[in-house]
């Protein structure tokens, strides 16, 4: 008998729900060739693909940036046509982005995706997930000051809710830096014990800053907050490297 692979039956899984969750989404914002002006300065809407080898992988790794500065769905000239094929084509951009990123060699300076390829080259790839805080960007940058932040936000916390349930990462990688950590813990509060304390830890006794590198649990989850990979202080670039030694290794 013939075995056919998991994931095509995956990535369909994956796209229902995110149809789901943007079921009352205002798709004219994801049409460049639109009339409204407010929607040209907006990104593609970032949609978050299943790695080839996923079902399989040893760590599921799901690794949050801020907001992807250019993300082209729609093929030039392209009009939007419908919810269901803009989704289907936004998961087949992500997956050949990615795939290309982790196939290549570190660029100079503190790119983000020297920061994933280092994690997959310590935990490996076929568990590893990149996501985004924000689903959109504008104006190749942070969407906060935009007229349509509010909508951007509420469907970029529904989105990461549906990543979430969907991979079960055993750990999230919280990227996305300090000026959208306030968005992050809208998303995500703080777990407290009785006495009102925030639970988690940090690593100071490691000689690394609370502010470099946190420990916290969203429900059985692990997760580590840092500065976004691109820092360039030496603190940062120390917190991300003692990071990837509490990662589990591709044998664990």
């Amino acid at each position: 008998m013939t075995m056919h692979s998991p994931q095509p039956a995956a990535s369909s899984d994956l796209a229902s729900r995110y149809l789901r969750a943007l079921a009352d989404f205002d798709t004219e914002l994801l049409d460049r060739h639109a009339p409204r002006a407010d929607a040209k300065e907006l990104s593609g809407l970032f949609l978050p693909s299943v790695p080839p080898n996923w079902l399989g992988a040893r760590q599921r790794i799901m690794i949050v940036g801020c907001e992807t500065r250019q993300w082209n769905v729609l093929q030039t000239g392209e009009r939007f046509s419908s919810l269901e094929h803009y989704v289907e084509q936004s998961m087949s951009v992500h997956q050949a982005y990615f795939a290309q990123q982790l196939s290549r060699s570190d660029i100079k300076g503190r790119a983000f995706h020297n920061f994933t390829r280092a994690v997959a080259q310590r935990s490996g790839s076929d568990g590893l997930i990149y996501a985004n805080l924000l689903c959109m960007a504008w104006k190749r940058g942070s969407p906060v000051r935009c007229d349509h932040f509010d909508q951007i936000k509420h469907y970029s916390k529904l989105l990461l809710d549906v990543q979430i349930a969907f991979f079960q990462p055993e750990i999230i990688i919280f990227a996305n830096g300090s000026a959208t950590a306030g968005h992050r813990r809208d998303f995500f509060p703080l777990a407290r014990d009785e006495q009102g304390k925030a639970l988690g830890c940090d690593y100071v006794d490691d000689g690394i800053p609370n502010a470099q590198l946190w420990q916290f649990p969203l429900g059985h989850i692990k997760c580590y907050r840092i500065q976004h990979p691109s820092s360039r202080s030496p603190a940062a670039a120390s917190a991300r490297q003692f990071l990837l030694g509490l990662l589990p290794g591709k044998s664990e």
